[in-house]
């Protein structure tokens, strides 16, 4: 299969890998499905103004992204998403709001401290492999014992916005942690057609649904647009690629690519080299970076919105996109 195959079917793909939990998981949660994403206050004075969504990118760890957002006086809104939400309290920074989309059984829960870290971790190179992090990356049981620590000293100060897909572990964790949790539901299909996803969700759980383009980074642009109201936004980690000196093995989805074409070394001709016009530089991406870019840029353009690109690279850019350093998105919304 070629490389736009790939791109056509990874909605189909992950479908089928997900569609079972996704709703399994909906259904485990309802009864703790407390307060919406409906309940939330709408922001006020400078948070109402402009946000930053932190994504999880390579770049965070690349540009110091997150010293220079702790270093300035910003006063907007800060969405992270789990992957990135560490990452932020060691780093000085509270966000408000922290979103999760992940169904994952096992992998989801690390982001906030896992407290079965040894039995999770057995056998999966997730993290050890492409986590560029070395904190994370070689995460040893003091390490994220400190995670756990620093989480539940902080968790009461961000807003959870958790998925109905989330995992039972995720959702105990979080409620240990003490965060204030909303709930949502993500849309994964069409809701009109026959034996729709997103129908089977809502029947269970009746959460609003919200549109992620497949992934965590968009869905919290969407939530700060799109529910929070919010006009300026801003994305940092949102990379959608890798830095050409990044072997192939240590990207996220090799291993689903490997599974999938059943090859031990996958052709390079699925790794296309893009440059980014905004910056000069170039950067490869995999078939399901490529799609959520594609979803990204579609949404935006579907809703005439602007999105601030201040990553410092990657293969974010078109129409509707706006590239710009942090520092100067910063500048006039401090």
């Amino acid at each position: 299969m070629d490389f736009d195959g790939l791109v056509k079917g990874v909605s189909d793909i992950g479908y089928d890998w997900h569609k079972q939990r996704i709703v399994q998981n909906s259904s485990d949660n309802v009864p703790h499905i407390n307060k919406t994403v409906k309940a939330l206050d709408a922001p006020q004075a400078d948070k109402a103004n402009s946000a930053i969504v932190i994504s999880a990118g390579p770049s965070l760890h690349y540009n110091d992204t997150l010293g220079v957002l702790a270093s300035s006086d910003y006063k907007g809104t800060i969405i992270a998403i789990d992957g990135s939400y560490v990452k932020c309290l060691k780093a000085g920074i509270i966000p408000d709001y922290v979103i999760t989309l992940d169904p994952h059984p096992t992998r989801i829960v690390r982001w906030f401290g896992d407290p079965d870290f040894e039995k999770n971790m057995q056998g999966d190179d997730y993290f050890s492999r492409q986590d560029l992090d070395i904190d994370f990356r070689e995460n040893s049981l003091c390490q994220n014992r400190e995670n756990i620590a620093l989480v539940d000293e902080h968790a009461g100060r961000s807003k959870l916005i958790v998925a109905s897909t989330a995992p039972a572990n995720l959702v105990q964790r979080a409620k240990d942690a003490g965060f204030d949790m909303y709930w949502w539901m993500p849309l994964v299909d069409n809701p009109n057609s026959e034996g729709s996803l997103t129908r089977k969700m809502h029947k269970l759980t009746k959460l609003p649904a919200i549109n992620t383009g497949g992934n965590v980074g968009t869905a919290a642009w969407v939530f700060a647009q799109f529910w929070l109201k919010i006009k300026d936004i801003a994305v940092v980690g949102m990379d959608l690629g890798y830095r050409q000196d990044l072997p192939y093995h240590m990207t996220q989805g090799y291993p689903e690519l490997v599974q999938l074409l059943g090859e031990e070394n996958v052709s390079s001709d699925l790794f296309p080299v893009i440059e980014n016009p905004d910056s000069g530089e170039t950067y490869y991406t995999d078939p399901t970076y490529f799609w959520y870019r594609k979803n990204t840029l579609d949404l935006i353009a579907n809703s005439g919105s602007t999105l601030y690109n201040c990553t410092g690279g990657g293969i974010l850019f078109g129409d509707g996109v706006i590239s710009m350093g942090l520092q100067e998105f910063l500048s006039g919304r401090g």
